[in-house]
Parts: structure tokens; C-alpha cells; sequence
């Protein structure tokens, strides 16, 4: 995704020349940089560390409303409609939870990423591991594996120095690890008071 992004922003000569008789070229260039636009207004509140809390609603919501007005014009040829339901859910989710926060405690900080599914992923990690990665697996079969997860899940809580741990769930040094990115990794501004949101979206 990254990648998309850059090649659009190296691409300024040929996307500024209004007069170029390259004009399929230059289409679509215009399209690959609608898309990086898009791209980069859903990744960088998630992987800027230096963003203020209401500079990642500017973006969530540049998102929010570029995926609309793109997936209103052109349906299933821009993503599937399950794709954009989950992704236009993870903005609303987001501006719950600052407003949620701002009534509670407007002083507190608000962590973009404190909104995703880490506990959920290593469920659906340990009960496909108990399954023996079977994508087929019966609907019993699959009641059990996720009992037996929720067990193991239970002596790991009761007894966290016997959790192993997961090696992509820290930050290292490669571009994928940038998925677990933490609080103290932060260094904008996110506390949720500091955060005008009616004129962040």
C-alpha cells in the first residue's frame, strides 16, 4: 500500500501537465493517486506515531468520505460491500469511543489503536491451531476448538508466565511489524479533551 503511495506522489510532473498528449497516461495516474489519497487517509492515523489525536480524525474522515462518494459512484467495482460496511464500522467506532472518552474523562488519552481486535486474533490464532488449520471444519468442530481456546486463554490469564507470547505481536525492525505499534510508542498528542471533533470531521 505503501508502495502506491509513494509512485503517486513521484508522479507530480506528469499529473500537473494539463497539456500532455499523453492522456491515457495521465488518466491513469489520476486514478492511482485518487486511491493512494485513500490509501493513506485509512493507514496513517494507524502508523504515524507523530499524528495529534484530531490530525487522525482529519484523515479518518477524509477516508470515511472519499470511500462513500468512490464506492457510491462505482458499487462492487471499488470493493466489495462487506469491505467497505467493516471499514466505514472501524471510523464510526473510532469517533464513538472519542466521545465516549471526552464524556468520561476528557483529560485521559485516546488511543487509536486501542480499537482493534489483538484479543480476537489470538482466539482465532489458538483455535485454528487446535483445529490443525482445517478450513473445513465442522460447526461442532469449530464449538470446540473455540472452547478449548477460551480455556487455554483462561490458564494463560491465571497464569501469564506460561504464555509463550506471540513474535508478531511486538514491534521489530520490518515494515509488516508496524501492525503492533503501541501506546508508548506515541509521541502525539491524544488526549481526547484536546480533540475538537465536529471540526476534526
Amino acid at each position: 500500500m505503501q508502495a502506491i503511495v509513494e509512485f503517486s506522489k513521484s508522479q507530480h510532473t506528469l499529473l500537473n501537465d494539463s497539456f500532455s498528449t499523453n492522456v491515457n497516461t495521465r488518466a491513469d495516474l489520476v486514478s492511482i493517486t485518487l486511491l493512494s489519497h485513500l490509501i493513506e487517509s485509512i493507514l496513517v492515523p494507524f502508523i504515524n506515531t507523530k499524528l495529534s489525536l484530531t490530525e487522525q480524525v482529519q484523515s479518518l474522515s477524509c477516508y470515511a468520505h472519499l470511500a462513500f462518494t468512490i464506492f457510491r459512484a462505482h458499487h462492487r467495482s471499488f470493493m466489495p460491500f462487506q469491505l467497505y460496511y467493516d471499514m466505514q464500522t472501524l471510523v464510526k467506532g473510532v469517533m464513538f469511543g472519542i466521545v465516549k472518552q471526552q464524556v468520561l474523562d476528557p483529560h485521559a488519552s485516546f488511543f487509536l489503536r486501542d480499537c482493534r481486535d489483538d484479543r480476537l486474533e489470538l482466539m482465532f490464532g489458538r483455535s485454528c491451531m487446535i483445529s490443525g488449520h482445517n478450513s473445513g471444519c465442522s460447526y461442532a468442530q469449530a464449538l470446540n476448538c473455540l472452547g478449548a481456546a477460551k480455556d487455554i486463554n483462561g490458564v494463560f490469564k491465571q497464569n501469564p508466565e506460561l504464555n509463550p507470547g506471540h513474535q508478531r505481536l511486538s514491534l521489530g525492525k520490518r515494515i509488516e511489524d508496524v501492525d503492533h505499534i503501541n501506546r508508548l510508542m506515541w509521541k502525539g498528542d491524544i488526549i481526547s479533551g484536546c480533540c475538537d471533533l465536529p471540526s476534526a470531521w
